[in-house]
């Protein structure tokens, strides 16, 4: 893929963001931001909490698998198949880096520099294939401070200069695909087979383990 075509865009965006919106409590907020994102752990953390309850298990489901298949796309497909070198090492946008300092010959940027090709961002992808998991199940409490945070994690990527904008807008778009998958190909048969196999257990040993719900508390729980 000739990535030349992006560049007057990916450029402009990036002059953009740094005229309009580089500040320093940003400086200190997005390197916070970012890490959450890193090999989407918060992801599976939630998705993992989300298993444990039966009212979101499902959606702790789609979630997992919609991870699985971003996994497998974009990490391991993705970006070797379409090898675009990250932006810092491009040359022909070195102009934007001017402002950082420079160790080994590379800018020292606010984070580490990744080591891996730079299509499609995985922080953006995980992010978004797990916010939109949650949101297809319409647990609207959880998907949309999922979707708020998906995004914000996204910029990050923009704001710290370690991916195109094009990178994240593309990531975003397999995100929500992943998601897609995973909620109307895959949770739809995984998930009766999982909730009888494994769920059902758990919550009867939860049950046995600290005592049964009221009526008020399993109705709140399946509503």
């Amino acid at each position: 893929m000739d990535f030349s075509v992006f560049s007057n865009f990916d450029h402009a965006a990036f002059q953009w963001i740094q005229e309009n919106i580089w500040c320093g409590f940003l400086d200190k907020l997005m390197p916070v931001i970012t890490v959450l994102g890193e090999g989407g752990w918060v992801w599976i953390v939630i998705a993992v909490i989300c298993l444990l309850s039966k009212k979101y298990r499902k959606a702790g489901v789609t979630m997992a698998f919609a991870l699985i298949v971003m996994l497998l796309c974009n990490d391991v497909i993705l970006k070797n198949v379409f090898a675009r070198v990250r932006p810092f090492n491009f040359e022909p946008f070195a102009d934007l880096y001017s402002s950082f300092g420079v160790v080994d010959g590379k800018p020292d940027l606010l984070v580490s520099l990744p080591s891996s090709y730079s299509f499609p961002s995985g922080h953006t992808s995980s992010s978004f294939a797990a916010a939109i998991a949650i949101l297809l199940n319409k647990k609207w409490k959880v998907g949309i401070p999922a979707f708020v945070l998906a995004v914000l994690i996204a910029f990050s990527r923009n704001y710290l200069m370690v991916h195109y904008p094009t990178d994240v807008l593309f990531g975003a778009l397999f995100g929500l695909i992943y998601a897609l998958l995973a909620y109307f190909l895959i949770a739809k048969y995984v998930y009766p087979k999982f909730e009888k196999a494994v769920g059902q257990k758990f919550d009867a040993w939860k049950e046995k383990k600290f005592g049964k719900k009221t009526k008020a508390e399993a109705k709140k729980e399946n509503a």
